[in-house]
């Protein structure tokens, strides 16, 4: 008799986790459908940057820098108390994201293209040609 209830008790305790088991996954699948479709309605331009949006001050900054610095060339990323607009994350994490960002061009100290963020060009140990900026204190460009 107490495997009969034992057996009932196991079939009832299994039946049960099932019966739960298929609630959880129809609202799993049904949240996964949300996040597709927020996810679809984002911009490209949301997209490519991701979780870079909470640290760099300006996607348009970004995009030029791919644009202006060649693929062959390397650059370097240089920060300061001029930047006028920034996240609790962009000093500490900026010089990271560009790093992935501008691949396949690769940081070096001594590089003659600059990712200014706030910067002091005066001590970037050349004349520096701005060759695009914004209002916020970022500018590109290449030492001379």
């Amino acid at each position: 008799m107490t495997q009969l209830v034992a057996r009932v008790g196991v079939a009832s305790f299994l039946a049960a986790a099932v019966a739960v088991g298929a609630v959880y996954i129809v609202k799993a699948i049904d949240q996964l459908g949300d996040t597709a479709s927020s996810n679809s309605s984002l911009e490209y331009d949301d997209r490519e940057i991701a979780g870079g949006n909470s640290i760099i001050v300006d996607q348009t900054a970004a995009y030029e820098a791919r644009r202006l610095i060649p693929l062959t060339a390397s650059y370097r990323f240089a920060s300061g108390d001029g930047l006028l607009a920034k996240t609790d994350l962009t000093e500490t994490f900026a010089e990271g994201w560009f790093l992935y960002f501008m691949m396949p061009r690769r940081q070096r100290a001594d590089a003659r293209w600059v990712i200014c963020y706030g910067c002091d060009t005066t001590n970037l140990g050349g004349a520096f040609e701005v060759r695009w900026k914004d209002r916020s204190g970022i500018s590109i460009g290449r030492l001379q």
